[in-house]
């Protein structure tokens, strides 16, 4: 690239923020490895700190391009990610280039290559989740990722179009809309022209997407409506969306119909316009105060139209972008405005996800600190009541050991004895924990779901599907709010158990948090509402399909799954971490009697143990204090790093 150009900026941000998760991921690791050289009791420390890791491992970052046919999206992710090949490389140009829904990543584990799904599968009711499981279906084509000419050339199948007859498009989901077919193009033979594919999938090695970036590029409103996962799951889903609409053609009314049915229902701040093809503005005829007169017409417009505060509508020009990257064109490439839509996708992908995953490894990390300082300083107080009680029998006769010996071993049988009730309390908790379980079976969760499918199957017209979701959403809601109430019972009898094992035994277990489910039921709310939706009115032609029905149906099974099956593993967690509270100082509790018993008994056997042991609790204070500074000191290098 031209040294007078700078690299992208969603580009440096992208490996900033990589650089940034590589470190954090390692910090937290070597914590957590010097916590298992530590010797202290990490059953619920580990947990935690490896969910960190796992999350900071893993994470990845989907920026999703939404768009009607022509609107220069795909040259608008050239411009963003591709210019430093020194040409296009997914294919764009005048009229529909990219013909399919695409997603792109890098990801060594599954097959390299273009992957492309056959636009016949829509006649069956699989969801594209379950397509992706079934490789020998997809068509695979190699993709030279160190040739750019020879990957662009590969790309160009994103292209492929077929023609079929009028009645086999609209069985594909195609040509339904009163407008399309009054502009339907038809040949001699009555056939018109459609996409050759369902889906593609783009793994190629790439520095940006090594790092964890996946793009979904989404054309047209066939694509997007034909494919409810699509509108939704992977779009609501994505980090950012990017909604690219034409300068040279305002809003018109198929872009509205998608920005209002399927992005501005779960429009936020991670929702961007692109208002591109600025440079059919750049009129010569006009002076350049008149050219940013007129763009600033057109954004104010737009966000208008879109119902949208105008600092979220950037006008660009892709092609001039493109081409100034390549050139090594300063001047063009700032007057293209591709610099501030970048800005606004680097905070929104970038620095916003940087910010809420810091902040989740610093609760993690916060709340180790506090546990292991609380059993550190348990520790310091057993080992300086031990040395205290030791130092105590200096010059005592040998019935005073005998003495605390025998009060020693029945402090131990009463404390045995008392840990039947903590069994007993296992025993109770476990039981309603099954409970809960029960209710979030994906069996019992997903029977009605299954049994709508299966009468909608069988339907020959799709009717009465809104309010059977209805009344099926209302149903799961409850579970949800019974689950809450229920829970809520446990953590009360936990607390209850934990202030009597406080008083009898002197420990230090504290009530578990409160867990409330209120997030994860907006969430199911959004999506079931969302489906309500999208199964009834201005979608009832698309109903009469039966594979649309029945994908679709799916496919909120599969959302509805997902969402009760991370309910329970937060319940779990949750009662997971407060029951090892009370396991941690158990343990503890048995170690600190046996040692002492153990000591006594070698005590009233020879003289030497007892200066011995006095040695070890000496070494064993000054080693916690050693711990809980080199815990400390860990903590505050993770966080300050």
């Amino acid at each position: 690239m031209n040294p007078h150009v700078e690299a992208p900026i969603l580009t440096a941000g992208l490996f900033d923020y990589a650089e940034w998760r590589a470190e954090a991921l390692q910090r937290v690791k070597a914590l957590l490895t010097w916590l298992e050289e530590s010797g202290l009791d990490l059953e619920q420390a580990r947990p935690l700190l490896q969910r960190q890791i796992h999350r900071l491992d893993n994470d990845r970052m989907t920026l999703a391009f939404v768009a009607e046919f022509s609107r220069g999206k795909s040259e608008l992710i050239n411009a963003i990610f591709f210019s430093g090949h020194g040409q296009r490389i997914l294919p764009a140009g005048a009229g529909r280039t990219t013909m399919c829904p695409m997603e792109l990543f890098s990801d060594p584990a599954q097959p390299r290559g273009l992957r492309l799904l056959p636009i016949e599968t829509r006649l069956q009711s699989q969801t594209l989740a379950q397509w992706k499981s079934s490789p020998q279906v997809w068509t695979h084509f190699e993709l030279p990722s160190q040739d750019a000419q020879g990957l662009a050339q590969a790309l160009t199948h994103l292209s492929d179009t077929q023609r079929v007859p009028l009645e086999r498009a609209q069985d594909l989901g195609f040509f339904h809309d009163a407008e399309d077919l009054a502009q339907l193009n038809t040949d001699a033979q009555g056939e018109v022209e459609i996409p050759l594919w369902r889906h593609a999938l783009v793994n190629f090695a790439h520095p940006l997407l090594d790092q964890g970036l996946s793009i979904l590029d989404t054309p047209g409103l066939n694509a997007v409506g034909a494919e409810p996962e699509l509108t939704l799951s992977l779009i609501p889903s994505a980090n950012a969306v990017v909604f690219v609409l034409g300068a040279d053609t305002g809003v018109t009314r198929s872009d509205l119909e998608i920005w209002n049915r399927h992005i501005a229902t779960t429009s936020g701040a991670q929702t961007l316009v692109a208002l591109n093809k600025v440079d059919a503005l750049w009129d010569p005829l006009l002076t350049a105060p008149q050219i940013a007169a007129s763009i600033d017409h057109q954004v104010q417009t737009t966000a208008q139209t879109l119902r949208l505060p105008p600092e979220r509508v950037f006008p660009v020009s892709a092609h001039k972008a493109l081409l100034a990257r390549i050139q090594g064109d300063g001047p063009l490439l700032a007057r293209s405005g591709l610099g501030a839509l970048e800005n606004a996708l680097n905070r929104a992908a970038n620095i916003d996800r940087r910010s809420l995953l810091d902040g989740a490894v610093r609760d993690a990390v916060g709340q180790v600190q506090s546990e292991l300082s609380q059993q550190l300083r348990k520790q310091l107080h057993e080992a300086q009541g031990q040395l205290d009680e030791l130092q105590g029998l200096r010059g005592k006769n040998a019935n005073m050991v005998v003495l605390m010996l025998q009060r020693l071993a029945a402090e131990r049988n009463e404390f045995d004895a008392g840990m039947a009730q903590v069994l007993a309390l296992r025993a109770v908790n476990n039981r309603m924990l099954e409970q809960l379980r029960e209710r979030f079976a994906a069996k019992s969760v997903l029977h009605d779901l299954e049994q709508l499918e299966s009468r909608m199957g069988g339907a020959l017209l799709k009717v009465g599907v809104k309010g059977e979701l209805a009344r099926i959403g209302a149903d799961l809601r409850k579970r949800l709010v019974d689950a809450e109430t229920q829970i809520e019972e446990i953590r009360q009898m936990l607390a209850a158990a934990f202030t009597r094992a406080n008083s009898e035994f002197g420990f230090t277990v504290t009530a578990p948090r409160v867990l409330r489910l209120s997030g994860l039921m907006q969430e199911f709310d959004r999506v079931v509402n969302a489906y309500t939706e999208h199964l009834s009115g201005v979608n009832w032609l698309k109903l009469q399909n039966n594979a649309y029905t029945l994908r679709t149906l799916r496919t909120l099974s599969s959302r509805v799954r997902d969402l009760f099956e991370r309910a329970l593993r937060d319940i779990e967690n949750w009662d997971r971490s407060a029951i090892a509270q009370l396991d941690s100082q158990v343990r503890e509790r048995k170690k600190q009697l046996n040692r002492r018993l153990a000591t006594l008994q070698r005590i009233e056997d020879t003289k030497d143990s007892l200066h011995d042991r006095i040695d070890e609790l000496q070494k064993q204070i000054a080693q916690i204090d050693v711990l809980q500074r080199g815990l400390n000191d860990q903590i505050r290098r993770l966080i300050t790093a």
